[in-house]
């Protein structure tokens, strides 16, 4: 907090004495800036006070900010100064002494956060309260409420309950979505593993009619090959158990946290059948590149007209064969053409390619992931996981 306040005083006593030196001296008088370097200097510091607003930076950065425009107002000024014959204009620098520091504190009362400074409040922020994680939820069922259409939404609020424990409400959601998407394999191995936990992990009944739809889908779906696998291993079915987690060793990345554990749990299931552990190792596995696939989106020359400056462009990466999104990233129509990093999406819960994938960008008119008729869209032709400066254009509408 020292630090900060000095850091801010320091600059506001070189402002004042950059801006009111002049006002001082006999000899010069400064004329106005050029109006097009103020007015480049105000639409930068609304951009400061828009980015504060929207968490983009915080009240230090703010602050930083606006008294960095200060002295290049500052500078302009003294760069178009006219020498002429004036007098000090000392009651005007005198009020400028007096009211920037009260003015510039006022601004940071009002858009900044002052219990930042106390180091208190920083500490206890960094931990996230029950309630406060409560409220977030909250704050998700009605945004839920009120676009039931954006199924990424609601599969998110689906996850939320079984993080908050609440297997019950999460199975609600998932049978609606099931509903909206009856091909999907990972509704159902979702809904499963919501049911299981709803029967204090037993898997008898309904979590193993839901694991074998999600299977019937997508024989390759890796959680419900999970979910398989221990509902064997829980009727001790081990050889059962054993095939299915070998089959879903194979789709994963040995050296991560989930290959290591699978291959635990084959360790183990092998032990019950007095089996050496090592013989499930014995294969290498082939894995699939990370997606980390970069590029550039861009909007065709004839559907400009149709896109306004502020709406949403939703930047996803795919299986060919379809299903939810690996990841994904939102921007707005002025940014386009604009370069797209997916090793800095935010990936999708254990969504991972399994082989080529497709990259494809749409502009929703509503801000909503889920399509819509008039959005615009484009996508790429399958490309690697991995690969570099891949071209997505907006090309089309949907109907």
């Amino acid at each position: 907090m020292i630090a900060f306040l000095s850091m801010v005083l320091i600059l506001l006593a070189a402002c004042l004495f950059v801006l009111l030196r002049p006002m001082l001296r006999r000899d010069l008088a400064v004329a106005p800036a050029p109006a097009l370097a103020v007015n480049v200097l105000r639409e930068q510091r609304r951009d400061l006070d828009a980015e504060l607003a929207a968490g983009q930076i915080n009240a230090s950065e703010h602050a930083n900010g606006v008294a960095e425009l200060e002295r290049r107002l500052v500078a302009e000024s003294v760069e178009s100064k006219a020498v002429t014959q004036a007098k000090p204009h000392r009651i005007l620098a005198l009020a400028l002494a007096i009211i920037l520091p009260l003015g510039a504190g006022a601004l940071y009362l009002a858009l900044g956060n002052p219990a930042a400074l106390n180091p208190a409040n920083l500490v206890a922020e960094q931990t996230v309260t029950p309630a406060q994680i409560e409220g977030m939820v909250a704050k998700l069922e009605a945004k839920v409420k009120a676009n039931p259409d954006d199924l990424e939404g609601v599969r998110m609020l689906a996850r939320s309950y079984m993080v908050l424990g609440r297997p019950a409400d999460a199975i609600k959601i998932y049978s609606g979505l099931a509903d909206k998407l009856p091909d999907d394999a990972s509704v159902y191995a979702d809904w499963a593993d919501a049911a299981a936990s709803a029967q204090n992990g037993k898997f008898a009944g309904e979590p193993d009619r839901l694991i074998a739809k999600a299977l019937a889908l997508d024989p390759k779906n890796v959680k419900a090959l999970a979910l398989a696998g221990s509902a064997a291993y829980d009727a001790q079915d081990f050889k059962a158990a054993i095939e299915l987690w070998g089959r879903m060793a194979a789709l994963v990345d040995p050296q991560s946290e989930m290959g290591q554990a699978v291959q635990a749990m084959l360790s183990d299931a092998r032990a019950k059948l007095g089996m050496p552990p090592s013989a499930a190792n014995s294969t290498p596995v082939a894995v699939a590149p990370a997606l980390t696939a970069t590029g550039q989106v861009s909007l065709a020359p004839a559907l400009k007209a149709k896109a306004a400056p502020e709406d949403a462009v939703f930047i996803f990466a795919r299986n060919p064969a379809g299903g939810p999104p690996l990841a994904a990233m939102r921007f707005k129509v002025a940014d386009l053409p604009l370069e797209f990093d997916f090793s800095k999406a935010q990936s999708m819960m254990g969504a991972s390619p399994q082989g080529k994938v497709v990259i494809a960008a749409r502009i929703s008119k509503s801000g909503n992931a889920t399509p819509n008729s008039g959005d615009l869209q484009g996508k790429s032709v399958e490309v690697a996981p991995d690969a570099q400066g891949v071209k997505v254009l907006i090309d089309g509408e949907v109907n």
